[in-house]
């Protein structure tokens, strides 16, 4: 494989830059928090009225989960559409190369080329995790192609 298919590995948060995040958010949280409290208790706002800033606080965390799990959630959607290309690529590949023993001696080799084409095009074009919907591969090369590459 190519050192341009290897470089398309997306790029993960260290877990630094991910507790360094979640501190912040958390933080600036607990700022909104304070800031709505003083303001309320400024305003002379006491009782039951007074825990309004932790129903704000509590719906904007709400949100921010839901807009982190929305967001993983695609991913992991794009990334299940990718496996399922693969899938589909490879399994029909092998199934034509299973059928080899069966067919005459002369298209044997140019059936397992066409295959050999299919699963190397998968790997290059669906693999790196652009899948579009309906997105099928071209026609089977002949088996000289791999000599023009």
């Amino acid at each position: 494989m190519n050192q341009e298919g290897m470089s398309r590995i997306p790029k993960v948060p260290s877990l630094l830059q991910r507790i360094g995040f979640s501190f912040l958010l958390g933080f600036g949280l607990f700022l909104l928090g304070a800031i709505l409290e003083g303001a309320l208790t400024r305003q002379g706002v006491s009782g039951v009225r007074k825990y309004i800033d932790d129903l704000v606080i509590g719906v904007l965390a709400g949100l921010v989960v839901f807009a982190y799990e929305q967001r993983r959630s695609k991913d992991i959607q794009r990334k299940l559409a990718v496996i399922a290309a693969m899938n589909h690529h490879v399994r029909n590949a092998l199934q034509a190369i299973s059928y080899v023993p069966y067919t005459e001696q002369a298209k044997q080799i140019l059936l397992i080329q066409q295959s050999v084409n299919r699963i190397q095009w998968a790997l290059k074009e669906v693999l790196p995790g652009e899948v579009d919907e309906g997105q099928e591969r071209p026609m089977a090369a002949a088996p000289d192609e791999k000599a023009a590459n």
